[in-house]
């Protein structure tokens, strides 16, 4: 039954559907180029941050499962690589974000600094802080990425098609010895795209924070296109022991996220610096006090609650929903960080440009993600212990 698997051919609807979604955002893209630029590089950079932190939680969690031998997530390993192999396109959609540099970074320009105090403080980061280092940062975090990624996917999919090939030793391998710069990668991304909005603000908690809030939102998606799989007939074999265990780290990772969260201001409130505590201040400030409670709420109270239950992790269609609850809440997350950086006074915080920029990444991922499936298994036929990854049973 496992070596019958059926390939996914279909998706095309899905592939038409995405693609006209991403049309449809990319106009409204070029639309607010002409009417806002400002506003339209911080969109832009919310729904990109949305995606990348969602794509490299997935990369995390893939290596991982290899590293460790992981029994069980052998059954989800193909829809995990599928997630990770939107990395080559997030790394194209990044070039965009480059012609805005001096319009989202203020270390771009340290000379308009109105503070005597922040222009010094510019030019004393400026041997980091500089446009030619953040280029040539940003294409080294993406060929570790998309070199560990291609290679586990590659490998992985090969012995699809020849089952005596032994290529576990390289993806443990790969995967133990890449985990740290992978890491390390993640850490001074999120230095360069989110905390350097304001780079006068720093916080040794922040990398934590962006990498819990991606890994969670890559499991929330996993779990979804696991239960859209399964209902396919992708993924045959599975039972309700695979749907609790993945509702299980989303309740883990809800918690660890929520801990970064709480501690990172705890240290700030506690010490009560004035360049420190400016962060939490804008976002407390006129429509984002409203915005900051919803996003506590939605981001750690209700995935929390809702996945406390037993029973109710072990019903696909219920976990799906909260899945799709927890990446659509990270997306309110990146917007959080990012967007009140942008400085604009409004009574509302969310702009048509946010749908223009969410449509146009969300679409575009997925019609990439669904030609790069099609034609192949949704799990690893060829990989000797998925029989026992499909027997997984936990109480």
């Amino acid at each position: 039954m496992i070596h019958d698997a059926p390939r996914f051919q279909g998706g095309r609807r899905l592939f038409a559907a995405s693609l006209g979604m991403s049309v449809l955002g990319a106009a409204g893209l070029l639309a607010g180029l002409l009417v806002n630029p400002d506003r339209l590089h911080f969109a832009y950079l919310a729904a990109f941050a949305w995606a990348a932190t969602i794509a490299t939680g997935g990369l995390v969690f893939l290596m991982i499962c290899h590293a460790m031998r992981a029994g069980w997530p052998v059954a989800l390993r193909r829809l995990t690589e599928t997630i990770v192999s939107a990395l080559p396109l997030l790394a194209l959609l990044f070039v965009p974000l480059l012609f805005g540099l001096d319009r989202i970074y203020p270390w771009t320009h340290p000379e308009a600094a109105a503070d005597e105090h922040v222009r010094h403080l510019l030019e004393h980061k400026r041997p980091y802080l500089n446009a030619t280092g953040f280029v040539i940062r940003a294409g080294v975090y993406f060929a570790v990425w998309g070199v560990a990624g291609h290679l586990l996917r590659r490998w992985s999919l090969r012995r699809d098609e020849a089952p005596e090939l032994d290529v576990d030793g390289r993806m443990n391998g790969l995967s133990a010895v890449g985990l740290p710069v992978v890491g390390l990668s993640l850490v001074f991304a999120s230095f360069d795209w989110l905390m350097s909005l304001d780079p006068t603000w720093v916080s040794t908690m922040f990398p934590i924070y962006v990498f819990a809030g991606g890994f969670v939102g890559a499991l929330g998606l996993l779990t979804a296109l696991t239960c859209a799989a399964q209902r396919a007939g992708l993924l045959p074999g599975l039972n309700g022991s695979h749907y609790s265990a993945l509702g299980r780290l989303m309740l883990a990772f809800t918690a660890f996220w929520a801990y970064a969260a709480f501690f990172q201001f705890l240290l700030i409130w506690s010490a009560d610096h004035p360049h420190e505590v400016a962060f939490y201040l804008r976002r407390w400030e006129g429509p984002w006090k409203a915005t900051t409670v919803a996003l506590c709420a939605a981001r750690f109270v209700v995935p929390f609650v809702m996945l406390l239950s037993y029973r109710l992790k072990r019903r696909p269609g219920y976990l799906a929903v909260v899945a799709a609850w927890i990446v659509v809440s990270h997306y309110v997350d990146m917007h959080w960080l990012v967007i009140p950086e942008a400085r604009a006074r409004a009574w509302f915080p969310y702009h048509w440009l946010d749908v223009a920029a969410l449509l146009f990444f969300g679409g575009a991922c997925v019609a990439f993600t669904t030609q790069r499936l099609r034609g192949k298994r949704a799990m690893p036929v060829g990989d000797p212990s998925l029989p026992r990854a499909l027997q997984y049973e936990s109480l």
